[in-house]
């Protein structure tokens, strides 16, 4: 679970009684573990410990990533309840990738093999794009396939079988210039 500091709007104070979201985890049952979700290292340690616990039998685990949104929630969203300086702060101090390629240097990665593999990802995310872009569309079943378990056949949209409208009569007056005459 990615917890930026806000749900939406609302910082994550003013939404719920839980300090941590990562307490949530006792209340059903499960392992919760949390980490900063700025530190890819933290990330995929806490993530290898959850996926260690699950393939050894041991259920799910509520993973909380500690993070920050320093975009919107959405392009309608202009961030206007977030304190001053905030944004700017976090993004100077705490970007994960700028973290990452730090800890990269200070390890003794050279400047060169740092370019050299962002050379590489790039190129293969541009060929993963075009092929992706040349395909076909998929057919919407398969995005259930190996989610949880694979699912029955079943027609998309099987449950609007028969279903022309939403509603048998439309609801909207005349004057909105939406109905129907």
């Amino acid at each position: 679970m990615e917890n930026n500091g806000y749900a939406y709007s609302t910082p994550l104070n003013k939404q719920t009684a839980a300090r941590h979201l990562v307490d949530k985890a006792v209340g059903y049952g499960i392992a919760g573990d949390q980490a900063d979700g700025n530190d890819v290292i933290a990330t995929y340690e806490v993530t290898k410990r959850a996926v260690d616990r699950a393939r050894a039998g041991g259920g799910v685990t509520l993973i909380e990533l500690m993070t920050y949104r320093r975009k919107g929630h959405a392009e309608h969203d202009n961030q206007s309840y977030v304190p001053a300086g905030e944004i700017d702060r976090w993004a100077s101090e705490n970007d994960p990738i700028d973290r990452y390629v730090k800890r990269l240097y200070d390890e003794g990665f050279a400047e060169s093999e740092l370019a050299d593999l962002d050379a590489r990802v790039k190129d293969e995310i541009d060929r993963a794009t075009d092929e992706a872009e040349a395909s076909p569309m998929p057919d919407p079943r398969d995005a259930l396939i190996g989610i949880y378990a694979d699912p029955r056949a079943l027609a998309p949209l099987w449950f609007r079988a028969g279903i022309k409208s939403a509603v048998e009569v439309h609801e909207r007056p005349s004057s909105w210039g939406t109905h129907d005459v």
